[in-house]
């Protein structure tokens, strides 16, 4: 949550308590650790942005083939295309697609409490989370830039418990009855994390399942929530909410008055949902615009990566965020493979300026005009392995044309924000070529060394100091392994955290 007022936090701790529900909060909130509960693989305190285990629950559709979900697939991406105004969306399956569409059971609750927001529908009846994976990674979150809405709400998972094939039966999942509960909870936990990847000026409102009236699977959704609100952080983009409490009457049984048939929701029942939701719906409403720091990652090969598992970018998005910034990386370019690749993972923000093969004459040419549109507030630049791998020229004369290069693209950086903080990197070790990354590193150093300042920072990363070309480089002896590109990883974390650390 945003910087608040003495009594609207201690509001919020009371409602926390009340309504048991955890508060993914702000590192500027003076509220930490609440429901800090759950645990993951590495025994540690489970995060937000921990990475998404794999399970059916997560496992994406190659594209939505039946005539419905297609249909509302595409309805969503029409509305969210050509919305200008829109404030609000909700995000789900069929409870959320009945507050307006389907049997509009809420039409009258939703104009009341969100007409205002010109709000967009995103329920699909019947979905599970493997197809809102699809959705929301294939255009139901492209929104026009500047027209990202302030608020969305996300209710799924309970049909994880029930649908095992698409509406056409074109697509089938090993989901149903014997679906773990946790697994439904990390498929929650992977939609949540693509809207606020995809959507970063946007707070999200992430509810746990409504109770419904089966209980063996009521027990199970309660577990999925338990699952959901064991996972915290510290930022300023996600509340957790449990609704349940007031969807049961005195002697915690189901009030069948709110729902129509154990599982969907009556007028009063959506009355019941918004008036439950509203007290945090205004604050984040009333709160100021979130300002997530711009980060432009400037390389070639090893930047790009050879494909979206083996790339440190993959890393280096979680674990910024695990440390509790606030980020959005920026770029002209989402893919792999001279930017034609679609990348198969979802656990990352794509978005970069790695250009594979290119050389530092190259990117001083080219990125005054890929700094068009995205202008970063810290910028990582990792160039030069390409090069030296294909050179012939002796290592004095092309280390020199490569700083000057170099100063090109920071002079480019700093004429579109004079304030960019910098983070300019070594280069790792090449086969035959040790002289003149030698060379070069510490001619690298020595610049980043004199041209940083309080006002224009910029800080040396050294990835080198427990490189082990046995494991950490691919047998072509340049683009690193999953565990180099980790290593990689937590060099460059180190040194954007310097920097996003520094006063202002």
């Amino acid at each position: 949550m945003p910087n608040l007022p003495k009594p609207t936090i201690n509001w919020i701790k009371s409602l926390a308590y009340k309504m048991k529900f955890s508060i993914i909060a702000a590192a500027t909130l003076p509220i930490q650790g609440l429901l800090c509960l759950g645990t993951n693989a590495l025994g540690a305190e489970a995060n937000f942005w921990d990475e998404i285990p794999a399970s059916p629950s997560t496992l994406m559709p190659l594209q939505v083939k039946d005539d419905y979900w297609s249909g509302q697939f595409q309805r969503v991406n029409r509305e969210v295309s050509q919305a200008q105004q829109t404030a609000m969306v909700f995000f789900g399956d069929s409870i959320t697609w009945n507050w307006s569409l389907g049997s509009t059971k809420g039409q009258e609750v939703w104009q009341e409490n969100y007409a205002r927001y010109h709000p967009i529908n995103m329920g699909n009846s019947g979905d599970i989370t493997p197809v809102m994976l699809y959705r929301v990674t294939h255009g139901n979150l492209d929104f026009v830039v500047g027209k990202h809405p302030k608020v969305a709400v996300l209710l799924c998972g309970v049909n994880n418990f029930m649908v095992t094939q698409s509406d056409g039966g074109k697509e089938k999942w090993d989901l149903g009855a014997k679906c773990p509960p946790v697994d439904i909870a990390e498929g929650k936990r992977a939609i949540a994390q693509v809207f606020r990847r995809r959507l970063p000026t946007t707070r999200l409102i992430l509810l746990g399942i409504l109770p419904v009236a089966d209980k063996v699977k009521w027990a199970k959704c309660q577990q999925v929530n338990a699952s959901n609100a064991a996972v915290v952080s510290n930022r300023d983009e996600v509340v957790y909410l449990d609704l349940q409490d007031k969807f049961l009457q005195a002697d915690r049984s189901l009030n069948a008055s709110l729902f129509t048939d154990g599982i969907h929701l009556t007028t009063e029942g959506y009355r019941v949902w918004a008036q439950g939701i509203e007290p945090v719906v205004q604050q984040l409403m009333e709160a100021p615009p979130l300002a997530p720091k711009k980060i432009m990652l400037i390389g070639d090969s090893l930047t790009e990566g050879p494909d979206s598992n083996a790339s440190y970018r993959r890393y280096l998005d979680g674990m910024l965020r695990r440390s509790g910034h606030l980020i959005d990386f920026i770029g002209s370019r989402k893919k792999h493979h001279d930017d034609k690749t679609e990348p198969d993972n979802y656990q990352y923000d794509v978005d970069h300026e790695g250009h594979w093969g290119k050389d530092t004459a190259w990117m001083a040419e080219h990125l005054p005009g890929l700094l068009t549109t995205d202008v970063p507030d810290v910028a990582v630049i990792q160039l030069g392995t390409d090069e030296i791998a294909s050179s012939k020229t002796a290592a004095g004369p092309l280390t020199d044309q490569m700083i000057l290069n170099l100063k090109q693209v920071i002079a480019a950086l700093r004429s579109k924000n004079a304030n960019v903080k910098i983070v300019l990197s070594k280069l790792l070790p090449l086969p035959g070529k040790k002289a003149v990354i030698d060379l070069l590193n510490e001619k690298i150093a020595t610049y980043t060394q004199s041209h940083s300042s309080s006002l224009q920072p910029m800080v040396l990363a050294d990835p080198n100091a427990g490189w082990a070309a046995t494991k950490d480089v691919t047998s072509d002896g340049l683009l690193p392994t999953v565990s180099g590109a980790s290593k990689l990883t937590g060099t460059i974390s180190a040194a954007i955290n310097r920097l996003l650390e520094m006063p202002k």
